[in-house]
């Protein structure tokens, strides 16, 4: 029996801060990441890269070092400055993870904690 064809695919997750310090960006993001591993059922060999964002409020930590810090040496971590909308979530921490799976798109679950829930009503 042939293994299922693996595409890549990008799996969204979003979460708050309530201070900019370094100890709550890291937990977050680890929670956040967790999340997105548990629910879509991620072997993290399978991740090509993830991409973080954060508000330009939040500067005492990258995000990506939650995911040093769960061991994850060989994924490529990039982190970058969300655009600073006006009336948008402050203190979040946005992330892209691109996975290879043979998942549909259909059956990928976002991860959106907290406020940030209101990022996918648009």
């Amino acid at each position: 029996m042939t293994d299922p064809v693996k595409q890549t695919r990008g799996i969204r997750g979003a979460t708050i801060v309530e201070n900019n310090s370094a100890e709550e960006i890291i937990s977050a993001t680890r929670d956040v990441l967790e999340k997105i591993i548990n629910e879509n059922y991620i072997d993290t060999g399978d991740i090509a890269a993830i991409f973080f964002s954060a508000t330009p409020d939040l500067n005492s930590a990258f995000p990506a070092k939650a995911a040093r810090e769960m061991g994850w040496w060989k994924v490529p971590l990039f982190c970058q400055v969300e655009i600073d909308v006006p009336d948008s979530l402050d203190k979040c921490i946005r992330i892209m993870m691109l996975v290879n799976t043979s998942r549909k798109q259909e059956h990928i679950k976002h991860i959106y904690l907290k406020e940030t829930i209101k990022l996918r009503e648009n």
